[in-house]
C-alpha cells in the first residue's frame, strides 16, 4: 500500500516538472528583445556609416563587411583592388518597436550624396558605390518606395536598391573603429551623427555623474563586446611600460583638452584609470564636469587582474 502511494506521489510530481518549463517558456523574459530582419547599407567608407548607425536607439548591433560581389569571403586587400564588385557594406539589426525600416533608411539618405557613383567624400573606388540591400521583398518594397521619394529630389540618383546576395563579415580592426580610434578618418560628421541619436524613440538623457566599476564588471563587458573607450591617464611612459589591451592614453594633466579632441561624442561608453585609485578618480571627475555621460572610474592598474599589453 505505502509502494503505492509513493509511486502515485511520484508521478504527479512528474507531471508538475514537465510542464515546469513550458510554462516558463511562454512568457517572456525582458531581456528578449524584438528583432527584425536585418537591412544592409552601404554609405562609402564603413567605418563612419557603422557608427553613426550604432547611435541609434533600437539599433541592437551593427557589424562592417563587404555585401555582394563575385568572390567568397573577401579580405579587405581584395576588396579594395576594384575587381569584385564588393561593397563596404553596414549590417544593422534593430528593435522596430523602437526604431522603423523607415527611419533608418531616410537617416541614410540624409548621410550621403546619392547622385555620384563609386564615390563618396574624399573616398573613390567601387568599393565606396552607394547602396541599401535587403534580406526579404516586404523590406524591398519599403526601401524601393522610400528610394524613388529621395530619387524625385535630385537631377541624378545613383544608390543601388537590390536584393542581398551575400555578406561577408569585415576584419576585426575595421570594427568599431571610430570606437577604437576616436580621431580617425571619417567622411561623415557630427552633425550626421546627432541625427543619428534623435532618431527613433528617445531613450532618456544620461546625467554625467561620478560612476565607478569594478574590474570583474569591466572585464565581463569588455569581453561580451560592448564599445567601450578604455582611457588610460598615467603618463606616456608608464603606459608604454604596460596598459590595458585596446587602451588610449590621454595624460591626465592634460586630459580635458585631449578628451575633446579624442573623444568628441560626450555619450562614448567610457572606462578610465590610472595608477591608484585616487589620481583615476580625479580623472573621472575632471571629465564628469566637461558633460561626459557615460563615464566609469575603473579604478588603479595595480588592481587589474587579467592581462596587459606589454612591450
Amino acid at each position: 500500500m505505502k509502494i503505492t502511494t509513493l509511486v502515485l506521489i511520484l508521478f504527479i510530481l512528474a507531471a508538475i516538472f514537465a510542464t515546469y518549463p513550458a510554462f516558463f517558456k511562454a512568457t517572456p523574459t525582458a531581456a528578449q528583445e524584438e528583432t527584425a530582419p536585418p537591412v544592409y547599407f552601404a554609405g562609402g567608407c564603413f567605418w563612419g556609416t557603422e557608427h553613426m548607425m550604432s547611435l541609434v536607439p533600437g539599433v541592437i548591433d551593427v557589424t562592417s563587411g563587404y555585401a555582394n560581389g563575385t568572390v567568397d569571403n573577401p579580405d579587405y586587400r581584395t576588396v579594395v583592388s576594384g575587381t569584385t564588385g564588393h561593397r563596404e557594406t553596414v549590417k544593422v539589426t534593430y528593435n522596430p518597436a523602437m526604431v522603423t525600416l523607415t527611419e533608418l533608411v531616410e537617416l541614410f539618405f540624409s548621410s550621403i550624396d546619392p547622385t555620384v557613383e563609386n564615390r563618396q567624400g574624399n573616398d573613390v573606388g567601387t568599393q565606396y558605390q552607394t547602396g541599401i540591400y535587403f534580406e526579404n521583398e516586404q523590406d524591398g518594397e519599403v526601401i524601393k518606395n522610400l528610394a524613388e521619394q529621395e530619387k524625385a529630389k535630385h537631377a541624378a540618383f545613383k544608390v543601388e536598391i537590390a536584393p542581398l546576395t551575400a555578406f561577408w563579415e569585415a576584419e576585426e580592426y575595421h570594427q568599431d573603429y571610430l570606437i577604437k580610434n576616436p580621431g580617425g578618418y571619417c567622411h561623415l560628421g557630427p552633425d550626421d551623427f546627432e541625427r543619428a541619436r534623435q532618431t527613433g524613440k528617445q531613450e532618456a538623457p544620461r546625467k554625467a555623474e561620478y560612476r565607478a566599476i569594478k574590474p570583474q564588471e569591466a572585464k565581463e563587458r569588455m569581453d561580451a563586446g560592448e564599445e567601450i573607450l578604455i582611457v588610460d591617464v598615467r603618463e606616456p611612459y608608464e603606459f608604454a611600460a604596460g596598459h590595458i589591451p585596446g587602451a588610449i592614453n590621454l595624460p591626465l594633466g592634460n586630459l580635458v583638452q585631449l578628451a575633446q579632441s579624442q573623444i568628441p561624442d560626450k555619450d562614448t561608453l567610457v572606462f578610465l584609470y590610472c595608477r591608484s585609485g585616487a589620481r583615476s578618480r580625479t580623472g573621472a571627475m575632471q571629465l564628469v564636469k566637461e558633460g561626459y555621460t557615460n563615464l566609469y572610474d575603473l579604478g588603479g592598474i595595480i588592481n587589474w587582474p587579467y592581462d596587459v599589453v606589454k612591450p
